[in-house]
């Protein structure tokens, strides 16, 4: 599948996006970018978010992702870890997780997540879609996780 390389004006990064999914940019704080799927009469509509994490407290990617795995638990119904490793996109190290859960008006939801900490900020991409229709997007949403460009806040430098 081609992809449409977004660019957020005030990150700097760059979400691959499959073409004619509709964008919203900055639409809650800490929230860069949700992209989803036309509407779907058929219930949940696949969907990418983008979210921004400041991480000027010394908070590494370990410890970050720790408290997100708390979270996740949480705050979402019927949350179930499936998967959740430590990969490399080049040099930088990045926590992949693949999750189930429910949503209450769709049903059952596949999700996963790839985080990574530039600098001083924490970026999380996450990738969801109906359970039933995750073999078929699967693919795609990997190769978007491996093309985004995580940018620059401002006071951001590349991790080594």
């Amino acid at each position: 599948m081609d992809l449409d390389e977004y660019h957020h004006p005030g990150t700097g990064s760059v979400v691959p996006v499959p073409p004619g999914w509709d964008r919203l940019e900055d639409p809650q704080s800490g929230v860069a970018l949700i992209a989803r799927e036309p509407d779907d009469p058929a219930g949940f509509r696949a969907n990418l978010v983008l979210t921004v994490d400041d991480m000027s407290s010394g908070l590494g990617l370990d410890e970050w992702q720790a408290d997100s795995d708390r979270l996740l638990r949480e705050e979402l119904r019927n949350y179930f870890l499936l998967d959740r490793e430590v990969m490399r996109f080049g040099d930088r190290p990045v926590v992949r997780r693949l999750a189930h859960h429910a949503s209450p008006d769709t049903g059952p939801v596949t999700m996963e997540q790839w985080a990574m900490v530039t600098g001083s900020t924490g970026y999380t991409l996450t990738a969801s879609v109906a359970t039933l229709s995750y073999d078929s997007l699967a693919d795609v949403f990997s190769s978007i996780a491996r093309r985004f460009r995580p940018g620059s806040t401002g006071h951001d430098e590349e991790t080594p």
